[in-house]
């Protein structure tokens, strides 16, 4: 297949100065007719037409300013690419797979949903939210219970302060210890600093 370039208006002009130049009968000049009848929007050329038109240019011209080269006409035009053409889609397959996509799209649902116990089929009244499974390790998924919750919520709170005030007591303990070694502002806090880290 051979390159095809979209129209531009140098190659325009370039046609129809080998025109010009072409008896009515040849053949490259009814081509060159053909190329500036179409519409601008969707007109194209063939690279041997464009060689031939250099050519014949280059042959008659008197002297070698314009555009008369093969590189000076195509310049600002673009390679022509057709679009592929797209195959209409079978009614029955596009009928399947919407089907089967909305059943792959009930699983996902059911499989998310599966887990999930409302509070009033259990019977009880304390519960505020399901549990999220993954979320909490080792807790079997159903409903969470409020005092369960506030529970672990407490445990979780005194093993942070229980963190905090055994770094803070072991720092100032190495700091009132470390009297003993040096009587130096500084060396005593670094030792704390490093104790309670």
């Amino acid at each position: 297949m051979e390159l095809e370039f979209d129209v531009t208006q140098r190659i325009r002009q370039a046609c129809e100065k080998c025109i010009a130049t072409l008896p009515k009968s040849d053949e490259l000049c009814a081509k060159l007719k053909q190329v500036l009848k179409t519409d601008s929007s969707t007109a194209t050329i063939r690279l041997s037409t464009i060689k031939a038109v250099s050519e014949r240019l280059r042959t008659t011209a008197d002297d070698s300013s314009g555009d008369i080269w093969i590189h000076q006409i195509l310049r600002g035009s673009s390679i022509h690419v057709d679009k592929p053409e797209t195959k209409p889609r079978n009614p029955e397959l596009v009928a399947r797979l919407d089907k089967i996509k909305k059943q792959l799209e009930e699983q996902e649902y059911r499989r998310m949903t599966s887990n999930v116990a409302v509070a009033q089929q259990n019977g009880e009244s304390d519960a505020m939210f399901p549990a999220v499974p993954g979320v909490r390790t080792g807790q079997e998924t159903g409903t969470v219970n409020i005092k369960q919750e506030m529970a672990s919520v407490n445990r979780q709170i005194s093993v942070i302060i229980n963190i905090l005030f055994s770094a803070f007591g072991v720092g100032f303990a190495v700091w009132y210890a470390s009297y003993t070694l040096t009587s130096e502002i500084g060396w005593r806090i670094l030792m704390a600093l490093a104790a309670a880290a």
